[in-house]
């Protein structure tokens, strides 16, 4: 009896840590994500400026602080910690020579995106417009972008990024309520191709998509992996959404194709460094993903191994008061 029940205790501590191990294990080929890095450090990144240019083809010219290589410099964190550095101290140094905003790091504010590059940033609901400056206009385009314009979006729950940001901000104040809440909305846009939301039906200009009336944003469905790891929130469709985005990779630099048409198919596109930083980071999120409760499968496995320690060490208390009987 007492080895049959241990031996039952280890068959289910087996198959808890199974249940754990399968959490952990990467959703995407490993190869691919490796592709999508060595697209930011080669292709992407002007080791001159020591900064990544937009987009290879159609604006190889022009660098944005905001948002682009600050969402670098996060993604390039885990896989090439030298790269991440010098680029943050680029990031800082033009900080200070154009009187940027910054956080408390010195790094330049986006008052958009900083919910997903610090855990204790917040987002201004309904948010605010962008503004786009240019910082330098010579050889190269040196521009900003800066979440603090007038107008607001009070139509912010109609665009899929727009909810995911404030779940995070939701996320980031303790507030699991309503990150779920917002979550589930950006979740439900997901169409089998991408997020249609309110953007889907507006037209795509400067080189992106030209011509195409309707496109998904790629980014959009990065961001929705990288809020689900941070929720701990899994998909039922993360196969799916992981899927579409290599199919939208190059696979001969690496980068991801900014849209995807109705077809499936990425239309006039180019790659970029945005959304290709926003597919690593979703990438690496549910990678990381540590769910905030335990799966029902879980829950059983864990209530019979308390149940069975239990029951073994009531044999074994009635074992040794048989022995003490016996004895005396």
């Amino acid at each position: 009896m007492m080895r049959s029940s241990r031996l039952l205790v280890v068959l289910l501590l087996v198959g808890l840590a199974g249940v754990t191990d399968a959490k952990a294990v990467a959703v995407s080929p490993r190869e691919n994500l490796e592709k999508a890095v060595v697209y930011l450090r080669t292709v992407a990144y002007n080791p001159d400026l020591k900064l990544c240019r937009e987009a290879p083809r159609v604006a190889t010219n022009i660098y944005w602080i905001a948002s682009d290589n600050l969402l670098v410099f996060k993604a390039l964190e885990p896989y090439d910690s030298k790269l991440s550095s010098r680029i943050r101290s680029r990031l800082v140094e033009i900080a200070k020579t154009y009187n940027l905003p910054v956080s408390a790091d010195g790094v330049p504010l986006s008052l958009r995106y900083d919910v997903v590059m610090r855990d204790d940033e917040t987002l201004e609901i309904p948010p605010r417009d962008i503004t786009h400056i240019t910082l330098q206009n010579g050889s190269y385009l040196l521009r900003y972008d800066v979440a603090n314009g007038t107008n607001r979006f009070e139509d912010w729950r109609e665009y899929a990024d727009l909810l995911l940001l404030v779940a995070l901000s939701n996320h980031n104040r303790g507030d699991h309520d309503n990150a779920v809440g917002n979550f589930t909305l950006a979740a439900d846009m997901w169409d089998g191709m991408g997020l249609r939301d309110k953007a889907y039906r507006l037209p795509y200009g400067e080189g992106q998509a030209q011509g195409t009336e309707n496109a998904y944003a790629t980014y959009k469905i990065g961001l929705l992996l990288y809020v689900s790891g941070k929720l701990g929130v899994r998909l039922s469709f993360e196969q799916d959404v992981v899927d579409r985005i290599w199919l939208m990779q190059n696979q001969t630099s690496g980068g991801i194709f900014t849209h995807i048409t109705p077809d499936g198919s990425r239309g006039d596109s180019d790659t970029n460094t945005e959304t290709t930083a926003f597919v690593i980071m979703g990438m690496t999120s549910i990678q990381n993903r540590i769910p905030e409760f335990p799966s029902s499968a879980l829950v059983i496995l864990i209530l019979g191994v308390v149940l069975t320690v239990s029951m073994v060490s009531i044999q074994s208390l009635r074992h040794a008061r048989a022995k003490r009987l016996k004895a005396a």
